[in-house]
């Protein structure tokens, strides 16, 4: 028997290394709040953060997992954290019957691998994406769980190849991104106006200011495109630990005359659709939400080649450049911008595609209700 709930309906420990603002955190808590509307009963675990914590009540367990990702500073500080992390847990695990585990990311899944030893408890892991030199190590720590899940088939084959992880026990589910509310055509206006300013043509980036997303990179190709494309306006939508340091290095490159910060947005789509195009510089990604809702928004895409990004965008949406090869960015989206019948043509392209059932939260979110299923019923009583 899987569980001891009615009518099969299963407990759930949703694990993160902190839940911040984000895609992952995104994805967890929307997962989360799908199963629990199907009648499961789901509690989240690790460092609280502004969407989740300890407000939620039982339904959350505070860890210290970010300490024991590399945010926790030296090996014997994470090692502590790891000694601590483990030890609530498993305390936790024996107090509350769950029907399984699933880690996002490698520290929880760390912790949880050593908390439910004994306990009979399968876990999953998933990998949301990480710069190329951690595979190997995330593989290890994957390779101990019962599932290994990530949304993307590139990464699933970086994890078989590089990380050592047995196929067997990788699955692909991708990533249900919400259909965004509408937004007046009055509205898109305005905004479009004040972000155009005197420019010609804007160009978005929605991302966290952190080393993985590359603004540094966008910074350095704002630069270069300058003197060929003078009327190109670049917005960055985001907030993260490198904004200080990446508004003062745009300044020091002379660019804040066509680059602006703007903050964290509450309404994403908004932002697209008062923009030409969508532009990513990240250095890795899984699959990213941003990707996906440019889409929705009826705008194509420029992107980095990393991983899930090339299962993405195709010729007709938009296109894609080697990671941190900016001379190849530049032309791309010169290209694009450059062609108003072609950037149409790839606006209309990805508004259908958005629509594809493997983005669609429902349909998505029903594959991981069944592989839960399946996993839980390993669970020996």
């Amino acid at each position: 028997m899987a569980s001891d709930a009615p009518d099969g309906r299963l407990h759930i420990l949703e694990m993160q290394t902190k839940f911040g603002v984000g895609g992952i955190a995104r994805h967890v808590l929307g997962l989360g709040g799908w199963m629990r509307g199907q009648g499961h009963r789901i509690t989240y675990a690790g460092t609280e953060g502004p969407w989740a914590g300890p407000q939620m009540g039982p339904s959350f367990v505070s860890l210290p997992t970010n300490q024991v990702s590399a945010e926790g500073g030296a090996l014997p500080a994470r090692l502590w954290a790891l000694a601590t992390g483990t030890l609530a847990l498993r305390r936790w695990l024996r107090r509350n019957r769950v029907d399984l585990i699933h880690a996002h990311e490698s520290a929880p899944a760390l912790v949880a691998n050593l908390a439910r030893r004994g306990l009979n408890i399968p876990l999953a892991v998933t990998y949301h994406g990480s710069e190329p030199e951690r595979i190997a190590a995330f593989g290890r720590i994957a390779a101990k769980c019962d599932l290994v899940i990530t949304p993307s088939h590139r990464s699933a084959e970086d994890l078989a190849t590089i990380g050592g992880v047995p196929r067997e026990k990788l699955k692909v589910i991708g990533l249900g991104v919400a259909v965004p509310p509408e937004d007046s055509a009055k509205a898109v206006a305005a905004l479009r106006r004040d972000l155009l300013g005197d420019g010609e043509r804007v160009i978005i980036t929605i991302a966290r200011l952190s080393y993985q997303k590359g603004i540094d990179l966008l910074i350095d190709l704002v630069a270069r495109i300058e003197e060929s494309h003078p009327g190109y306006r670049f917005i960055v939508a985001g907030d993260g630990p490198d904004e200080a340091k990446l508004k003062a290095l745009a300044a020091a490159r002379g660019v804040t005359g066509r680059l602006r910060f703007i903050g964290r947005v509450d309404r994403p789509h908004l932002y697209m659709r008062a923009s030409d195009l969508f532009l990513l510089t990240s250095r890795w990604e899984a699959l990213p939400f941003s990707i996906v809702e440019a889409f929705q928004s009826g705008i194509p895409a420029v992107a980095a080649a990393c991983s899930g990004v090339v299962e993405l965008i195709d010729e007709g949406t938009g296109a894609v450049f080697p990671v941190g090869d900016l001379d190849a960015a530049v032309r791309e989206v010169a290209r694009i911008l450059g062609d108003e019948p072609l950037r149409a043509a790839m606006a209309a392209a990805a508004l259908e595609k958005a629509k594809l059932d493997r983005f669609d939260p429902d349909w998505v979110h029903r594959q991981f209700e069944a592989t839960y299923r399946a996993l839980a019923g390993q669970r020996r009583t």
